[in-house]
């Protein structure tokens, strides 16, 4: 088998990105009426002592949230958490450690430009790289047309 023929069947065999391998059918599948019946429930967390009193426990019923299932999905994240999350912190001054905020935002997308051509930054995208042409072996078996008997040389 030459490469490209092997390198071709084992691509055919990588799942694309975010694609779920595993499917669940019947009891197990997301959405069964019987799903609850079969699959566990998560262990129970774990309580303080009964007489034990804190500082949680000593606010009112209301003060505490309702935990939510393990399934539940996260809403609206403030970009200003996000951008902590990954490491950028925009809400200290790296010069006096002070907090800091926001004074204007410019989404003018001339006043952009104006303000990088300010800066020196340049103010178009840069171009994409041209696309690498083929590689230099040629296959056989992917030239071969639907309806040809394969060779007798690759069975």
């Amino acid at each position: 088998m030459d490469p490209l023929s092997l390198v071709s069947r084992l691509a055919a065999s990588v799942h694309p990105p975010r694609f779920h391998s595993i499917r669940y059918g019947g009891v197990l599948a997301p959405h069964a009426k019987w799903r609850p019946l079969v699959v566990p429930s998560p262990p129970p967390e774990a309580t303080s002592a009964p007489g034990a009193e804190d500082a949680c426990h000593s606010l009112p019923m209301a003060k505490h949230p309702k935990p939510r299932p393990a399934t539940h999905r996260r809403g609206y994240i403030p970009w200003h958490v996000r951008m902590r999350q990954l490491g950028i912190d925009v809400e200290t001054c790296p010069r006096c450690r002070g907090k800091m905020k926001i004074i204007a935002l410019v989404r003018d997308p001339q006043s952009i430009a104006r303000y990088l051509r300010h800066l020196g930054l340049p103010t178009e995208e840069p171009s994409m790289a041209p696309a690498r042409g083929p590689p230099f072996w040629q296959s056989r078996v992917l030239r071969r047309h639907y309806g040809e008997p394969p060779d007798a040389s690759h069975a």
